[in-house]
């Protein structure tokens, strides 16, 4: 029972310091972009550039078989297919209408998530977790940009990033393949076969990978992929690990008053009272939750 309790409480706070970390994206993607970078080349580095990394530790300091068999390779390369195609389909978006607008769409994943999951599971939710959805959910709507949503294939491929991060989530929670796997390793094939994805995308869309980076950029892009990928991303699948896709997702919605918040006192943006507002929602929506759970 005690253990249980640990193992729920620390996939809080792992699902809380991953979106907050997530929340950093766009000020690293900024910098990237600012010197020639675009938004596949970014998830192409994102998923690359900590494989290294992630290999040495999960080979010679955890001693994992690091070997996979066809039975493990089809739920890795599905899951991490969903993955991959989130960042195609969110930053298509972006070809269309504004990243802001783009990001508030993909955030109606925790909605898709928090109802799939409650069907699969044929669990009625609780009336907390409903006020912590539709909290969330309100907060979301309040820093929406409803101008910049006129065209019409931004939204879809922006809706669509929503749907493909969902599938992602919940197919990663309840893959009994995943579960076992100990997660440096899971995390390293995911994010390889999600890197021979976006590089085949990119060449096939004729995009093609950005490399003329000087060392000190190069630097910044190491880092870029280490904090995404060695934090946020593992972070994120341990917490739907431990406390579940549905949990996770709402706390994920941290990212956006993350992202708010490096805004205004890192790149001096306006914070308006709209998004005060918005920011305290979503705040209280996860604190209202995280207490529920304990």
């Amino acid at each position: 029972m005690l253990g249980e309790i640990i193992i729920k409480s620390l996939g809080f706070f792992e699902a809380v310091l991953s979106a907050v970390m997530f929340g950093a994206m766009p000020l690293f993607t900024k910098i990237l972009y600012s010197y020639g970078s675009d938004a596949v080349s970014s998830g192409f580095y994102r998923m690359l550039l900590s494989l290294p990394f992630i290999f040495i530790c999960s080979k010679f300091i955890f001693k994992y078989n690091m070997s996979i068999n066809k039975s493990e390779f089809k739920p890795l390369f599905i899951v991490s297919s969903g993955f991959s195609f989130t960042v195609i389909t969110l930053f298509n978006s972006y070809n269309y209408i504004n990243s802001g607008a783009a990001t508030s769409i993909h955030f109606t994943y925790p909605i898709i998530i928090f109802i799939a999951t409650s069907i699969i599971s044929k669990e009625k939710p609780s009336t907390t977790e409903i006020l912590c959805i539709i909290g969330a959910s309100i907060g979301l709507i309040l820093i929406t940009d409803f101008n910049a949503l006129s065209n019409f294939k931004g939204v879809f491929y922006a809706f669509l990033s929503a749907f493909t991060y969902s599938f992602y989530s919940i197919y990663f929670e309840k893959s009994d393949v995943i579960k076992k796997m100990p997660p440096f390793k899971a995390l390293f094939y995911i994010n390889a076969i999600g890197a021979v994805i976006l590089f085949f995308y990119a060449h096939i869309a004729f995009i093609g990978i950005y490399r003329n980076f000087s060392i000190n950029i190069w630097l910044i892009v190491f880092a870029y992929s280490f904090i995404l990928t060695v934090g946020a991303t593992f972070l994120y699948q341990r917490a739907v690990s431990e406390i579940g896709a549905k949990y996770t997702s709402i706390l994920s919605t941290l990212e956006v008053v993350t992202s708010i918040i490096i805004g205004f006192f890192i790149l001096n943006e306006k914070l308006t009272a709209t998004q005060t507002v918005a920011v305290s929602l979503i705040f209280l929506s996860s604190l209202v939750l995280v207490k529920s759970r304990k």
